[in-house]
């Protein structure tokens, strides 16, 4: 039986910049745009993504072993609030 631990993905990835700033998520690709969903403040917010491209770069963190891929936010010149869906 599967349980919900097992679909569960260890984080390999820190958005910078943008809505998501710090964010730690799981991705499975190497290169191009992913769509990152912003977090809510509240249940009632709607649901928002923000773009972001899978770079080359690496960032260490202290006590984890694999450097995290970095994640540049695509619409810079967009302010968080206009972060399409």
């Amino acid at each position: 039986m599967k349980t919900p631990q097992d679909d569960r993905h260890e984080c390999n990835a820190i958005c910078l910049g943008g809505p998501c700033h710090g964010m730690l998520t799981h991705i499975d690709q190497d290169i191009g745009i992913l769509l990152v969903p912003v977090p809510r403040c509240s249940p009632d917010e709607p649901e928002t993504h923000a773009r972001y491209r899978v770079t080359r770069e690496r960032v260490s963190y202290h006590g984890h072993a694999e450097p995290y891929v970095a994640l540049h936010w695509a619409d810079p010149h967009r302010s968080c609030s206009q972060a399409q869906t």
